[in-house]
């Protein structure tokens, strides 16, 4: 059982922007029983959140993508859905070591697709500015758009116990 359970597939996890996630995180080499290490710093590379960014900026999202072949990218809807996914896994990989990719997406995939996320202090400290942010101003971001204000005050409390949890 994965201690993110909780609240993976309520409201974290589950959205269109999760499933662009763990098609990124599957597309890779898998071994039996070996839990492939993707470092969080490439996945803001590939979905062009490198660069330097204000955290106010990602309160609306825009040139959040990946690219997949030379002329074929897949979007991202709410960059907070993505930002709070990869922080959620990170606790799971912290708790558990490792986070088999069927318990994220449903059992859609190979088993023995699993993986540990690696997270340097920079980019704990960006998630956790992120979601500090989306925790006092969760009306602030596109996502509102999409999920009535209580869901989006349910959304910021989640946030609020994963940051707790997490030993960053």
């Amino acid at each position: 059982m994965m201690y993110i359970e909780k609240w993976w597939g309520n409201y974290i996890g589950g959205t269109d922007d999760t499933f662009t996630l763990i098609d990124y995180l599957v597309d890779r080499e898998f071994e039996s029983d070996i839990p492939t290490e993707i470092n969080v710093k490439n996945i803001f590379q590939d979905f062009q959140l490198n660069n330097t960014r204000e955290i106010k900026d990602l309160r609306q999202t825009k040139d959040i993508y990946r690219i997949i072949e030379k002329e074929f990218f897949q979007d991202i809807g709410c960059v907070i859905n993505l930002l709070i996914d990869i922080t959620a896994i990170i606790l799971e990989c912290q708790k558990n070591g490792k986070v088999p990719l069927t318990d994220l997406g449903g059992g859609i995939m190979d088993k023995n697709a699993v993986i540990s996320l690696k997270v340097e202090k920079e980019e704990m400290a960006f998630l956790r500015g992120v979601l500090e942010d989306f925790i006092h101003y969760p009306l602030s971001y596109d996502l509102a758009e999409f999920c009535p204000e209580n869901d989006m005050r349910e959304i910021a409390k989640i946030c609020k116990e994963i940051l707790e949890e997490l030993n960053m």
